[in-house]
This record gives structure tokens, C-alpha cells and sequence, in this order.
């Protein structure tokens, strides 16, 4: 067995933390994952170096996103705010983490928020993190911060576009690569330990290569005890591949790193088609 292949050892999930309404999509998945892989939940919150920096500057001034109003916007302010978001960050985690009966860690760091999440992914063995944060991004595009943590982490990255139903099946994208049979090692060792449903999406050029990829993906589950449904997709680009998503309803998808599903604007294009979740493995 190859190393790819082997069911990987998940022990301690990386849950990037900022209040929005995705990061705490990204606790709760967490959470439940860390249940059933008995893992520990590190929660990271990030006080961001550049507000800091353009708290120092002179006329520095900040309008409130709802209430149009402008006030003051100095070092003192931003220092306050980090306290207030983090204290509640660290409030939810130890509240779900609780509900979920895991064990639970919590950290705050300053700097660069991508650079700091990276660099505290390196002690993690999974990252969850909501699609967008404290930005302006909006629902339909990739935030900046996730863009970089997906696209420089060694280690499998959940993204969250909102809360996962619980028990909701898991699709992963098989095309034969080198990363796809890692990305069917985790999301075979996810879906057996949550109790999920497992489709493995056939992704091949022709009929008879399709033929030959569920053989192979057929025999790594027989292996293991296991079963799980599967759909071919031939010559699949981004719209087929979320019509076969969106049809499977709530779920989780998991992409391997070298799928051309997930290279340059296809990843942000999937995010904004589909609803669903997506895990990404390199």
C-alpha cells in the first residue's frame, strides 16, 4: 500500500476563529469531526497586524458597516475590539467543543492573518475555515485569507460555506491521480468515522477509463470492509461537477490537489455554484 493510500491519522483540526458567521460554521464541522475521530480541537483567533497599523495612522477613521456612522479609529479601539471578538471566539469554542465532548485548545496570535493560520496549521493535522471572514468579499467569492491558506497548506483544508448538516453524505472526486487516492483515504476514514454516507465521483476522460478507476476505487474500499455508491462523470468540468453536487443535496466534497477542478478560478467558481462544503487534499 502506498502512502497515499493509507487511512490518515487526523488527532488534533485547526478551527481559524473570528465570530462571522462562517468561522462558527467551520466550529460546529470541526467539532463533529473531532468527535468522531476523537480528535482535539485547537481554535486559533488572529489579531490582525494591519488593522493594528492602520489604527496608527494619523486620521485614521472607521465607518460602521450598518450604521454608516464614523468614529474614531485609533490603536486603543482595535486593542479593545481584539479582546471583545477574541473572549467571544474562545466563549464559543469552549461552548461547542463542550456539546460535542472534545477536547479543546485555544490560541491567540498577532500578525499577518494567513501567515499566522499557516504557521499554526504546521502542530495540526486537518484546517477548518469559513469561505470568508471580517471582509467584504461577499458570499459569492473566496476570502482572501482562505485563497491563501488553501493554496499554501501541505495539510487537508476543510472550507466552509455554512453550517453541515449532521450525518449529510460525503462525495469525493476520484480521477486517478496521486491525490486522488489520497483525497479517497480521507474522506473514507471521515465518512466511516462520522457515520456518513460515501460517493466516490468517477471523473475520466472516456468510458473505458471510468471503467478501469472504479475498479480501482472499488477494490481499496473491498479491502477495507467497505461500500460505497459511485457516479461517473466523463470529460467533467466545473458546471458538471456542481450539477452532480447540488444534487446530492447538503454534503461534504473532497477534491485532490492536482484535480483541474480545483486549478486557478475553478475552486472560487464551485464555491459560488454549490452549497455544499468542500475539502481540499493535497
Amino acid at each position: 500500500m502506498s502512502e497515499a493510500e493509507r487511512e490518515p491519522a487526523i488527532q488534533r483540526i485547526l478551527v481559524a476563529l473570528d465570530v462571522s458567521s462562517y468561522s462558527l460554521a467551520a466550529l460546529d464541522a470541526a467539532a463533529e469531526l473531532a468527535a468522531g475521530l476523537r480528535a482535539e480541537l485547537l481554535g486559533l483567533f488572529v489579531e490582525d497586524i494591519n488593522l493594528v497599523r492602520v489604527a496608527d495612522l494619523p486620521f485614521s477613521r472607521e465607518m460602521g458597516l450598518f450604521s454608516a456612522t464614523v468614529r474614531q479609529f485609533d490603536r486603543r479601539e482595535v486593542e479593545r475590539q481584539f479582546q471583545v471578538q477574541a473572549e467571544r471566539a474562545r466563549q464559543a469554542l469552549m461552548l461547542i467543543a463542550g456539546q460535542a465532548q472534545v477536547r479543546w485548545a485555544f490560541r491567540v496570535t498577532r500578525g499577518p492573518v494567513a501567515s499566522e493560520v499557516l504557521a499554526a496549521a504546521s502542530e495540526a493535522d486537518l484546517i477548518a475555515l469559513g469561505k470568508v471572514g471580517w471582509s467584504l468579499a461577499g458570499p459569492a467569492r473566496l476570502g482572501s485569507t482562505a485563497h491563501a491558506v488553501v493554496s499554501e497548506t501541505p495539510r487537508p483544508a476543510l472550507i466552509l460555506q455554512g453550517r453541515v448538516r449532521p450525518g449529510a453524505p460525503m462525495l469525493v472526486v476520484y480521477d486517478g491521480s496521486p491525490g486522488a487516492h489520497a483525497a479517497l483515504a480521507v474522506a473514507t476514514h471521515l465518512a466511516r468515522r462520522a457515520n456518513r454516507q460515501l460517493t466516490v465521483l468517477i471523473v475520466a476522460d472516456g468510458s473505458a477509463s471510468a471503467s478501469r478507476l472504479q475498479a480501482h476505487a472499488d477494490a481499496w474500499l473491498w479491502a477495507r470492509g467497505l461500500r460505497a455508491r459511485s457516479h461517473r462523470l466523463i470529460r467533467a468540468d466545473t458546471p458538471t461537477l456542481a450539477a452532480a453536487v447540488r444534487a446530492e443535496g447538503s454534503c461534504v466534497l473532497v477534491l485532490p490537489g492536482e484535480s483541474p477542478l480545483r486549478q486557478g478560478q475553478a475552486l472560487a467558481r464551485l464555491l459560488s455554484e454549490v452549497e455544499c462544503s468542500v475539502l481540499l487534499v493535497d
